[in-house]
């Protein structure tokens, strides 16, 4: 209210951001800081609760300003959009963790990230800075492309600011061109690492690397991590090719109107590999029989499942982009179709071109009949690879005989069999053009986007020719509220902390589903287990909960819809389990607590593990074993009694072992300073020759002081 009525007011977006702060949602407080700075113009006070709730920030909060700033510049026209390769929003998000995450030496460790991102958003992100961050986001997503194309701008504009540097004013020039050729250093690396790519990558270029790995050594011959990178790209190249690179170098660096520091950091790389083409199958499958409520995570999973076996792909690639009632109608888009590619034949241009008209006639609005929807629509993309012809006789299939694809007598009997007349399909070739990546022409680009033809919910830019492995893909770990939490080092044996003890656990993790249908966790003898789909002020007795041994269902009395439904992976004591709703949101929502059979540890009652489910359903994706902490101080009492034995028993078994082991030390050094005497005695008797032992006596207490020191 207050920032409603005063919004140039810094002191309403000071005490919104204290507010946030108290409510744990550190990315609005970070807004709210930011937005006070800037009205209380640069107040050294705003600045240091800005910091500080920066530093409160989880990398992956982290990653997602940063992504922000990145879409707020190409929004201004401060960069180009990506139009090589893109990947979605979940990858780039995993892309900045592992950016951020990793233990790195170059010019921006982790931990200074967060003084850049708070300097960025105080000013402007520069051009060279965003592509410099874009292609640091683009190594990780393998759009190795695309992260050339950034870094490539890049250097191109930090070489035009270090020339305009050496030409000014010697004091401040000198100061200026040393932070230019910083920031060129960190461009030059990335484009030598997008270049060099992975192993055995399509898009691998050993020979440019080499050029940009040795104009980046030549700006920094002691940094480490890029020693590294030359001293395994030297192995790859002939000493003729090491010569070769080393005049390109040189000539592009006179080109640019500089010279060379170190001309001995030179030669990486060779041998440029051939490309491949990849393809993407886009369909829209119009179900006239189905209804929304029948498309629950077990009929997607088998319809995937019925795709994936007709073209002989894993399931993992056909992926469900959207469901939407009715039977979709012919309208315009504003989404973007990348330009025809210079390295696609004929064939396979024709193939996208008539791909992107088709899927532009399945999109737009949903058609009713009598203002009752007609059906089910479903958007599909099954990612082909160079499988085409595979392609093509699925879509063949699903045209002329559908009843071959759709075999799943339950899928059929759920959501019926799709009506042939409204299937829109495409092939889309996704493989980019290498040549001419570097020229950037700002009205042919223009001109390509005009020309597109647009596309409705389907359609993306190129993707990577190979995909990132994404961890979280069919689920997330948050908080109870959905928050994310600060993501840990995994072990590099998938181990995980066990808790025996309630006051020991840490802070709890929740594991929410892919289609946010729900949001559970558990213990050794309960599952906790929050239903999201349940609207909040629904009363609770208008639910009706039904808990089975190893099926539950979460129904709306009224209206007859399905908020939750599926088979358990292991058994409950539904005696013993109970629910509640409390017609709020989160843990004030509709809660199930499940009370686990554990009839594995009749078997094996030493073996706690075995109470931990891998999934909650059936038909979900099975948790890492890894993810979180393991919270055992639930086990049955007589179970627990015997752990606390077996505990106290190694206890006692330990502190024998610490006890002999101290002893044999102190028996060792007493043996040691035996043979110390007896040596000093030798000593002093060899020394003196002839004398009684006593006169002997203060001579050998020397030397065995000195033998002992």
């Amino acid at each position: 209210m207050t920032i409603e009525l005063a919004p140039s007011w810094p002191k309403g977006y000071w005490r919104l951001g204290t507010a946030f702060l108290g409510l744990k949602q550190t990315t609005q407080a970070i807004e709210a800081f930011a937005k006070c700075w800037h009205l209380d113009h640069g107040s050294p006070d705003t600045e240091r609760q800005l910091l500080a709730a920066i530093k409160k920030a989880t990398v992956a909060q982290l990653g997602a300003g940063i992504m922000a700033l990145l879409v707020q510049a190409e929004q201004q026209h401060v960069t180009e959009p990506a139009r090589l390769e893109v990947v979605g929003q979940a990858e780039q998000q995993e892309a900045w963790c592992r950016h951020l995450t990793r233990d790195q030496e170059g010019p921006t460790p982790a931990h200074a990230y967060r003084m850049h991102y708070m300097q960025w958003l105080k000013e402007p992100m520069r051009a060279h800075t965003a592509y410099i961050q874009r292609a640091c986001m683009g190594l990780q997503a393998n759009c190795y492309l695309q992260a050339r194309w950034d870094a490539q701008q890049a250097v191109t504009i930090l070489a035009s600011q270090l020339k305009e540097c050496m030409r000014g004013v010697p004091e401040v020039g000198i100061n200026r061109a040393s932070n230019v050729e910083h920031e060129l250093c960190e461009a030059y690396w990335r484009l030598g690492q997008a270049f060099a790519a992975e192993h055995d990558h399509p898009d691998q270029d050993h020979r440019q690397a080499a050029k940009a790995l040795s104009h980046a050594m030549d700006l920094a011959p002691h940094h480490h991590q890029i020693l590294q990178e030359v001293q395994e790209a030297k192995t790859h190249l002939t000493l003729q090719q090491l010569a070769e690179v080393a005049d390109e170098v040189h000539e592009e660096t006179l080109a640019l109107g500089l010279t060379l520091k170190n001309p001995v950091a030179l030669g990486i790389l060779g041998t440029a590999q051939g490309k491949q083409h990849t393809f993407r199958l886009q369909a829209n499958l119009w179900f006239p029989q189905a209804k929304l409520a029948k498309f629950t995570a077990a009929a997607r999973a088998q319809l995937r499942s019925c795709l994936a076996g007709f073209v002989s792909l894993p399931t993992s690639s056909v992926s469900i982009e959207g469901i939407k009632l009715g039977q979709c109608s012919p309208q315009p888009s504003p989404a973007v179709q990348p330009a025809k590619t210079d390295n696609t034949d004929d064939n396979c241009s024709k193939s996208s071109k008539h791909g992107t008209q088709e899927v532009a006639e399945a999109s737009g609005d949903c058609l009713t009949t009598n203002g009752a929807a007609a059906g089910v629509t479903v958007a599909v993309h099954i990612q082909l690879g160079s499988a085409e012809e595979q392609g093509k006789q699925l879509v063949a299939a699903l045209q002329a005989a559908p009843e071959t694809v759709m075999r799943d007598e339950v899928l059929l009997a759920a959501v019926g069999m799709p009506g042939r007349p409204s299937l829109h399909a495409a092939i889309v070739n996704l493989t980019p053009a290498p040549s001419n990546m570097f020229t950037h022409e700002p009205r042919k680009f223009k001109q390509a986007q005009a020309a597109a033809i647009p596309s409705a919910w389907l359609v993306q830019v190129a993707r990577p020719k190979l995909e990132m492995v994404v961890p979280y893909k069919q689920y997330k770990l948050v908080h109870s509220d959905g928050s994310a939490p600060e993501r840990t080092r995994k072990h590099p044996f998938c181990m995980s902390r066990v808790h025996y003890s309630a006051p020991d656990r840490g802070e709890e993790v929740w594991a929410e589903v892919g289609d946010g249908s729900c949001r559970w966790r558990q213990t050794a003898s309960e599952v906790t287990l929050l239903c999201l789909g349940v609207p909040p002020h629904t009363p609770a007795k208008q639910l009706q909960v039904t808990l089975d041994p190893y099926f539950i269902k979460v129904v709306d009395k009224v209206s007859g819809g399905v908020y939750l439904e599926g088979h358990l992976e292991r058994g409950i004591v539904p005696e013993e389990s109970v629910w509640e709703h409390g017609g709020g949101v989160g843990e004030n929502g509709c809660l199930l607590y499940l009370h686990k059979m554990n009839l594995q540890l009749l078997r094996k009652e030493w073996q706690h593990s075995e109470t931990w489910w891998p999934r909650l359903f059936q038909h979900h994706q099975a948790i890492q074993w890894d993810d979180y902490d393991k919270d055992y101080s639930d086990l049955p009492l007589q179970i627990m009694r015997k752990h606390a034995c077996q505990e106290a028993l190694q206890d006692a078994e330990r502190q024998t072992e610490n006890g002999e082991k101290q002893e044999r030390a102190r028996l060792q050094d007493q043996d040691d300073r035996r043979k110390q005497t007896r040596q000093a005695r030798l000593k002093a008797l060899r020394a003196n020759g002839r004398g009684s032992f006593d006169r002997m006596q203060p001579a050998w207490q020397h030397a065995a002081a000195c033998t002992s020191n």
